[in-house]
């Protein structure tokens, strides 16, 4: 049998409207076409943030490598400082400590060597010269200007040993000479009790300044107490009478303490 071709027919499709729809969907096309920029501007920027976040991992895992050498060194410092403020704190109470014979708060003068020597001006063997202005204001060169009792108050005031002690030892020899020169009148009222406390008061400063410099003697020493005496060769350990005074005068004008008159 013949192959009979079958007729084929073809219709014409309609035609797609232009209609609104198809603006829209062709304007959003359009859109998302411009867009893709943005969208690479955002991927740059999560690239950096990335590149950022890595550098500080990076920093971190130096520190975290090195750290060990930063805790050394922080320590080497910190054990430097404390040896720097140990070493200034020995000086300072090497310097300002407490001193035999010296203020328990540690101030004043610093102690040198010294040795005695006798001198016959301050002790005359004419005991009258006791009562003269001539030894009177020889004593007084051991004294701190501004001595005496200063504006009387009911306040607690302080008074100082070492000049304490030189009153008690002028006031002693002034008694004596009073009794061998049979000068009653220059007596003070008080002058048995006020020797027999300069006795005790100066028996307790000996014992608290306790000076233990060695004195020689030789065989052929004077005995008459005078300059030959053995016991003026002894080197003692001594303020320096020099700085002495100066502190004095500072602390009274300071209104600190007082001295009383050697003669008082």
């Amino acid at each position: 049998m013949p192959y009979k071709q079958p007729s084929t027919k073809y219709q014409t499709l309609p035609r797609i409207a232009e209609d609104s729809d198809t603006e829209e969907l062709l304007s959003s096309t359009e859109v998302d076409v411009e867009s893709v920029p943005g969208d690479e501007k955002k991927w740059r920027s999560a690239d950096g943030d990335t590149k950022k976040h890595s550098r500080i991992r990076t920093y971190v895992a130096r520190f975290r490598h090195y750290r060990w050498l930063i805790d050394t060194f922080l320590l080497l410092v910190n054990i430097a400082l404390s040896l720097l403020l140990m070493r200034r704190f020995w000086t300072e109470n090497a310097s300002g400590g407490i001193q035999d014979g010296g203020d328990f708060t540690g101030a004043g003068p610093e102690c040198v060597q010294y040795y005695f020597d006798a001198d016959p001006d301050f002790v005359p063997t004419n005991t009258s010269e006791f009562f003269s202005d001539a030894l009177l204001a020889k004593w007084n060169t051991m004294m701190p200007a501004g001595t005496g009792w200063g504006h009387v108050t009911s306040e607690t005031f302080f008074i100082t040993s070492m000049t304490h002690q030189l009153h008690c030892v002028f006031m002693m020899a002034r008694i004596y000479a009073s009794l061998v020169g049979n000068v009653a009148q220059s007596l003070p009222s008080d002058y048995h009790t006020h020797y027999l406390h300069c006795v005790d008061y100066l028996r307790q400063g000996i014992m608290c300044s306790a000076d233990l410099a060695m004195e020689p003697h030789e065989q052929t020493d004077a005995d008459d107490n005078g300059p030959g005496d053995g016991s003026w060769n002894g080197h003692h350990v001594c303020k320096d009478y020099g700085h002495v005074i100066p502190y004095l005068e500072e602390q009274i004008a300071q209104g600190i303490r007082k001295v009383l008159p050697i003669d008082d």
